[in-house]
């Protein structure tokens, strides 16, 4: 691959302000771009620009949330293929999944041909025309992975005018395990245009893409917005702990919310402090089952629990039941599946999501922590590190929401499973395997046989999950059954096996893996070291001696006290009260009982422009409206100063001596206590 950086220019947040962008990248050419931050509003530039553009998601939970946030643009199609199969990203690997026989997959297929008429397609064209025809701007179509064909067949030629955005193309090969045939089919289809950018902040590793001849021809170009302006790229957060038990850790968190013991952060908005509780919470939990059990053990309510997974009707049914052992009053039409709150929109105390939001869902909570489960004993509950972590620590968008950029990740590290000697072994068994089965297809010359093996490679293919080897099926419109080996497939077993055994070895290697993606840092030792101080004072003296960054992270792990002193204070408050607890404790209170006071207001009255006074009388005149109003702080003269703008002058006594004063000459605008 070619490398190539585009350097952000400082001033810009988000992508749609840099109208210089086009100018930097490629004309008319197929490349990767790594937005290398979530957030950036990438996406929102694509949907939004003057350019026809057709975005395509792996998600439809996804769509339905940028769709929702764009319902007055009307040239803006969500194509919506309602007989899509269900998206199986919640489905557990480690158990056997029952695959449909060949007689009932050609008449699920023939249904879906049969209900899927030209009424979809003629809703495609029929948009390309009216954006062209009647100025409705440039045009836009939303459509997920697996429907993206249904686009490509309906525009025909003309699709070679729009660029083709795969955004999060990572989830190529991270959903390889659970429908390989589906992303092959998307990327069979994309090969023969023009303009494709696939988009990601968190793009498969370098030794993964160059192993595809998809990417790893094309240019790479990554997105700098560090250099310019480093206070752009903030580092998340993330607190870890090893646990035994997945629905054990999410009901001591869910107890805790349910009795009203919320963690709370003070933060400081114009001038003045605000205590913020965390009354929500949403857990990644990458299983339907363990959502269910959860449910259970915690005796959550639907009214107070939002389930975000793949709406599929065993899923529906799982979610309806454990509901239903809860309150006996849920109806089996009730519907148990929720959807992603639009910005403004309410949101339940408690979220419970799977890998179905993983990707660029955008949450608007404003007190919302996010919590994560991993299980490295099951492929499909390990959270890759590399992948999933920053997409999870993205999905918080509100910066008044002070746990935006923080999470919480209880992991099991792994206890089984092969020896990299044995799973080579295994790897370089199913590629001969594989071979071995090509080879008797491509010798193969009669038609009919050829199409004999190609629907029992299928029909295998199906049956085993690729157990045995690595043949897939590609199947395009037009086309007979061609059989190929099916190197997402192999590749995406090699890197759950890379999670499992390596980043999830143990408690260290997890920290390393952390440490290695830049994502986190571990605070471990330094809380550790916080509460091996037996001295209060010598607790705020540590925590003073750290970077503010590294403080700030260690905060909510700490006592409320010290949490509310060290955000409202600072470190140079708490340093100047000599780190003594009662000094500390006494400002923190004085501002507290100060910020309820227009102090401003009360001194304006109190003097008049123009007043010429001495600074004993202003400080005896300050001290008597502080004590009357109750505003805790000791009058100097010079306070005068926060209030007016004040000029030194020499005011006479009856002696004939002068004595030093201030003239007062107007009001200071937006002054505080």
């Amino acid at each position: 691959m070619k490398k190539q950086t585009i350097v952000i220019p400082k001033g810009i947040r988000y992508i749609s302000e840099w109208k210089e962008l086009k100018e930097h990248l490629p004309v008319g050419e197929t490349y990767i771009l790594n937005k290398t931050i979530t957030g950036c509003g990438y996406t929102e530039y694509c949907i939004t620009n003057d350019e026809p553009m057709i975005i395509c998601s792996p998600r439809k939970i996804l769509l339905e949330n940028k769709e929702g946030q764009h319902l007055d643009m009307r040239n803006l199609l969500y194509v919506k293929d309602e007989y899509a199969k269900f998206e199986p990203f919640d489905m557990d690997l480690s158990k056997k999944v029952t695959k449909l026989n060949k007689k009932e997959l050609k008449a699920r297929e023939k249904e879906k041909a049969a209900k899927y008429t030209e009424h979809m397609k003629k809703k495609i064209r029929d948009h390309w025309f009216d954006c062209n025809c009647n100025s409705r701007g440039a045009c836009k179509y939303l459509v997920t992975y697996d429907s993206f064909r249904r686009v490509k067949e309906a525009l025909g030629s003309n699709i070679n005018q729009f660029t083709i955005v795969v955004d999060e193309f990572q989830s190529i090969f991270t959903d390889a395990r659970f429908k390989s045939d589906t992303e092959n089919i998307f990327l069979d289809n994309l090969k023969d245009l023009k303009k494709v950018v696939y988009l990601s902040a968190t793009p498969m590793l370098d030794m993964y893409l160059e192993e595809l001849d998809t990417f790893k021809d094309l240019t790479y170009i990554t997105l700098d917005w560090a250099t310019e302006d480093p206070n752009r790229v903030i580092r998340p957060i993330l607190k870890t702990k090893q646990i035994r038990s997945i629905v054990e850790e999410a009901k001591r968190v869910i107890d805790a919310y349910k009795d009203g013991k919320f963690v709370s952060q003070a933060i400081m908005k114009d001038g003045k402090i605000s205590i913020v509780d965390s009354t929500e919470a949403v857990l990644y939990v990458n299983s339907v089952k363990n959502i269910c059990d959860i449910i259970r053990c915690c005796n959550l309510q639907l009214s107070e629990t939002n389930v975000l997974c793949s709406d599929d009707n065993d899923n529906k049914k799982s979610v309806r039941d454990a509901f239903k052992s809860v309150d006996p009053t849920v109806l089996t039409d009730t519907i148990c599946i929720g959807t992603v709150p639009k910005k403004g929109e309410p949101h339940k105390m408690f979220t419970l999501c799977t890998r179905t939001v993983y990707l660029g869902a955008d949450f608007y909570s404003l007190c919302a922590r996010s919590f994560i489960f991993s299980d490295a004993n099951i492929d499909c509950l390990s959270v890759d590190i590399t992948l999933d972590l920053p997409q999870i620590l993205g999905r918080q968008r509100l910066d008044e929401n002070p746990w935006k950029n923080q999470a919480e990740l209880y992991y099991k590290t792994n206890t089984r499973g092969k020896t990299q000697e044995e799973f080579k072994s295994e790897i370089v068994e199913k590629n001969r395997r594989t071979e071995n089965l090509l080879k008797v297809y491509n010798e193969t010359k009669d038609p009919a046989l050829r199409h004999s093996l190609a629907e029992k490679f299928q029909s295998d293919a199906n049956k085993s999950s690729y157990k045995n080897d690595y043949v897939s099926v590609n199947t395009r419109a037009g086309s007979d059954l061609v059989p190929v080996f099916n190197k997402l497939m192999m590749l995406s077993e090699i890197r759950a096996f890379e999670i499992q055994q390596y980043d999830y070895k143990d408690r260290f290697s997890v920290f390393n893996a952390l440490e290695k993606k830049v994502v986190v840092e571990d605070l471990n030792t330094y809380i550790e070291t916080f509460f091996s101080y037996p001295n209060t004072s010598d607790k705020y003296r540590f925590l003073c001696s750290l970077d503010e960054n590294t403080a700030s992270a260690i905060l909510s792990y700490l006592p409320a006290n010290f949490q509310n002193y060290y955000t409202v204070l600072g470190p140079d408050r708490i340093r100047a009260n000599g780190y003594n607890v009662t000094e500390i404790k006494k400002e923190y209170e004085t501002i507290l009982n100060n910020q309820e006071i227009d102090i401003s207001k009360e001194v304006q009255k109190e003097f008049n422009i123009g007043e010429k006074i001495t600074k004993k009388e202003v400080k005896t005149r300050l001290k008597k409206l502080y004590d009357t109003v109750g505003y805790k702080r000791t009058p100097k003269a010079v306070d005068l100063g926060d209030y007016f703008y004040i000029r030194d002058c020499k005011i006479p006594k009856d002696d004939g001596s002068r004595d030093h004063g201030y003239e007062i000459i107007k009001i200071k605008e937006n002054t505080g206590g």
